[in-house]
């Protein structure tokens, strides 16, 4: 089956089918923020009795001291520790033992939990944590977009795709409210609880679509290996394999988390097919914990368009699928000759009440 992601008439078609509905693209996007879109904008000011600089997510925890007394622990999130450094945010800037102020949107899900997005440390010094402006000082660190802006131009006549790519942000993409599902997928979609139930959250390295879907800021490079591509991605540093000559040995290839990759061009485009994918979950974000059986088929495109590179997405699962899901231009990047692939190295995050 051909699938032109183009075609103007099949997207009017699923136009009248499915709604769409535009969302941002989180910068921090390992998991949903969605348990911070309706909470408040919270100041809070305390000790610092834990730093853990470390993927999925750099995480502090502070003690503050209320009026009559009493303590609360907060813990404080961030986002992974590359996205943070291209904001020329590094550790050892916060440490065990400072008094520091920080703000943020709060979880509406967790208690004491709180998105970092400001910090303002003993020496009036403020850390911005996302593409914000300061908040208490002139004095900062990081702010801006970790990823490339549409207004920076930078001077180049691509010919190829073979190079690092870094996605312009905030790129709004369009998210399906309520995918299309059987009623067994659906009723286990609805009972998945990420924090509890995301393999990732043990350092299981993800498999597709995960690994491109959820790549957020993190960049990405192709790069030619024989008669092959390579696809290099930040995201826990994993490498798919594009086979780009036919052949027919759907009967002998064993599935794996990242599947059975075949490419071909179409002018500018890469196409990608991926089939054979062991990787349990289909995630697309804000859709997590959808189930994917091993006939799930994925279709990519990278267009080139000028010094764009346009990614849109289809994806069908007939066992747990009632029709195919499809995404025009999920993401954008751009190239960017100052970024490279970053260490990404995991550790296990703790899940909400255990212990350390």
């Amino acid at each position: 089956m051909q699938v032109l992601l183009g075609n103007k008439a099949k997207r009017a078609v699923w136009s009248s089918i499915i709604l769409f509905f535009f969302l941002p693209i989180s910068l921090q996007a390992h998991h949903s923020r969605a348990e911070f879109s309706g909470g408040d904008f919270r100041e809070i000011e305390g000790e610092v009795v834990r730093v853990s600089w470390r993927n999925p997510h750099v995480t502090f925890n502070i003690r503050t001291v209320s009026s009559d007394g009493s303590e609360e622990m907060w813990e404080l999130e961030a986002g992974d520790v590359a996205t943070l450094a291209r904001r020329g945010l590094d550790n050892g800037y916060i440490n065990v033992g400072d008094m520091i102020t920080v703000a943020g949107p709060i979880s509406t899900r967790r208690d004491n939990f709180l998105a970092i997005a400001h910090a303002l440390l003993s020496n009036g010094v403020e850390m911005i944590f996302g593409n914000r402006e300061p908040r208490w000082s002139d004095q900062y660190m990081g702010g801006g977009s970790a990823t490339v802006s549409a207004s920076e131009e930078i001077e180049a006549d691509l010919e190829d795709i073979f190079r690092v790519w870094i996605r312009m942000g905030p790129t709004p993409y369009e998210v399906i409210e309520q995918p299309p599902l059987t009623s067994e997928a659906r009723a286990i979609w609805q009972n998945y609880d990420f924090f509890h139930d995301d393999p990732v959250l043990n350092c299981n390295l993800p498999g597709m679509p995960r690994v491109i879907t959820m790549a957020g800021s993190r960049p990405i490079e192709f790069e030619k290996h024989g008669n092959d591509i390579l696809l290099h991605s930040e995201n826990f540093n994993l490498t798919r394999v594009i086979h780009m000559e036919e052949d027919e040995l759907d009967g002998d290839i064993e599935s794996t988390p990242l599947g059975y990759s075949r490419g071909h061009w179409n002018g500018d485009t890469l196409i990608i097919t991926t089939t054979h994918i062991s990787w349990p979950l289909f995630e697309l974000p804000p859709l997590y914990g959808i189930p994917q059986s091993e006939e799930m088929k994925i279709i990519e495109q990278f267009t080139l368009i000028d010094n764009e590179l346009v990614y849109d997405f289809w994806a069908n699962d007939p066992v747990n699928f009632t029709q195919p899901i499809e995404e025009q231009r999920y993401f954008v990047w751009r190239w960017d000759p100052e970024v490279e692939i970053r260490a990404h190295e995991c550790e296990i995050t703790l899940r909400p009440g255990s212990e350390e």
